[in-house]
């Protein structure tokens, strides 16, 4: 195999700039390939020259998974920049592979019967070689998206307290939501009992009723309740000549918001917990 795997590998070397050519012109008007039509026909065949040129430092070595490990990581992270799907990296893979075995039939680099079994051979290595290029790619994708979707819910985590540190202090978030029903009571009562209005004060209910939902799971629908029901009632005992058209309103709207937060973050946490089923 060291002979052809040689054959091979020096036909690769010194004809990088031809065989990524015939694969970028293919990559880049491929069905499985749409994400890469629009990249600069420069950018895309620098990508197999890449490859071709690491090619006999992964097919000689005894660890072709530690050797592989410099290429599959930078072709990760430069796809994942440049949005390409993972399965499109992956087939991209597949091509690069694909057009080296063609290129070296084209060549007809192995003719006598001891060439062929020689050329089986290194095949079988080069499909595993391969193959521990894809598995390293994968990973790196699944490491890069754990880290961008953890960077995009780093501010709903803030707000939720799920940072590390904050699992032995629930309590925390119960005494703030005590408090801050607390202090709509007493905003309620001072309005609508010594002021005699309904001033807009019952913005601040938002507050209660947003941290709740992004808290706890229905909590938010409990929480909007609560306050509705504090408001009307409020208003039934202390402001006999107002209309309630307004506050029925206003409690109806803190039964939508809390309703809808629900949801949100019902599908936030179903993704976040799909999401890290297919990571682990």
């Amino acid at each position: 195999m060291q002979g052809y795997g040689t054959k091979i590998i020096d036909l690769a070397e010194s004809n990088a700039k031809v065989i990524a050519k015939q694969w970028a012109a293919d990559v880049r008007k491929h069905k499985r390939t749409p994400s890469y039509h629009n990249l600069p026909e420069d950018q895309v065949i620098d990508q197999a020259i890449i490859f071709y040129m690491h090619f006999r430092q992964m097919f000689f070595t005894e660890k072709p998974f530690e050797a592989a490990k410099g290429f599959s990581i930078k072709y990760a992270e430069d796809r994942y920049k440049e949005k390409i799907p993972l399965q499109e990296a992956l087939y991209a893979l597949i091509l690069i592979r694909r057009h080296l075995w063609l290129y070296a039939e084209f060549q007809a680099i192995f003719i006598t019967t001891l060439e062929q079994r020689q050329a089986t051979e290194s095949l079988n290595r080069t499909i595993l070689m391969f193959d521990y290029v894809c598995y390293q790619v994968t990973e790196r994708y699944q490491e890069l998206l754990s880290v961008d979707v953890d960077k995009r819910l780093g501010i709903i985590k803030s707000f939720t307290l799920e940072h590390p540190g904050w699992e032995q202090k629930s309590f925390f978030k119960t005494g703030m939501m005590f408090l801050m029903l607390i202090f709509a009571g007493a905003l309620t009562y001072y309005y609508h009992a010594v002021v005699g209005t309904g001033a807009i004060f019952t913005h601040l209910f938002y507050i209660p009723i947003i941290l709740a939902a992004l808290w706890w799971k229905r909590a938010g629908v409990y929480v909007s309740l609560a306050l509705g029901m504090l408001l009307l009632l409020s208003h039934a005992a202390f402001l006999d000549d107002v209309p309630f058209t307004e506050n029925v309103v206003r409690a109806f709207m803190f039964l939508i918001i809390g309703t809808v937060l629900d949801r949100l973050m019902d599908g936030i946490r179903q993704v976040e917990g799909l999401y890290k089923q297919l990571t682990m």
